[in-house]
């Protein structure tokens, strides 16, 4: 199989969007406004963490912030020298600064960040552990969720392994075993 026609391509698996429960958008944005718009998204890898971090953009340059989106991972677990003080300089109340990654900082640079981004109308951040601010909200997965984005994005007939099993195996994160699917389908 080409690698353009594969179901789970990157393009697509990226088309599908972190889903929240009717009407909790609305919710979700209300309790990020009581938390004075600085919180955390938490969760182990591969619950949706990033996407929905992306999927809040828009409703809150909607509400008025222009949204600074940085990202560390465990090939870039530090800021560029100087970046954090130049971006300390641009920083007002109409700012909402978006870390991806929180987890990477260690103690102090975690302080140092927090302090250097005070001036920001909003720090959002993702994180796999609870604590570094108050939890906007807790992603989770589910064999039933890996089950309905499959069915999404590959047809009908049965492709690799069984929901439960593939969900069992990557210890809920969808990313891997979303990843093992496409696998599964270029090999064919």
């Amino acid at each position: 199989m080409r690698a353009r026609d594969n179901p789970f391509a990157a393009d697509r698996v990226q088309s599908i969007r972190y889903e929240l429960p009717e009407g909790r958008a609305a919710a979700l944005l209300a309790r990020l406004e009581r938390l004075r718009y600085r919180a955390a998204i938490v969760g182990p890898h591969g619950t949706g963490k990033t996407t929905l971090l992306e999927d809040l953009e828009a409703p809150l340059v909607r509400l008025g912030f222009r949204v600074i989106h940085l990202r560390l991972d465990s090939g870039h677990r530090r800021f560029p020298p100087g970046s954090l003080s130049r971006l300390r300089a641009t920083l007002d109340a109409r700012d909402l600064v978006c870390l991806d990654g929180a987890e990477q900082l260690g103690r102090l640079a975690w302080m140092t960040f927090r302090w250097r981004t005070r001036r920001a109308g909003g720090l959002l951040i993702t994180s796999h552990r609870p604590g570094l601010l108050p939890t906007l909200i807790a992603c989770t997965t589910s064999p039933e969720l890996l089950d309905r984005i499959v069915r999404r994005l590959a047809p009908p007939a049965g492709i690799g392994p069984a929901p439960d099993d593939l969900f069992a195996r990557h210890h809920g994160n969808l990313r891997n075993a979303l990843r093992e699917l496409y696998d599964v389908c270029a090999a064919r």
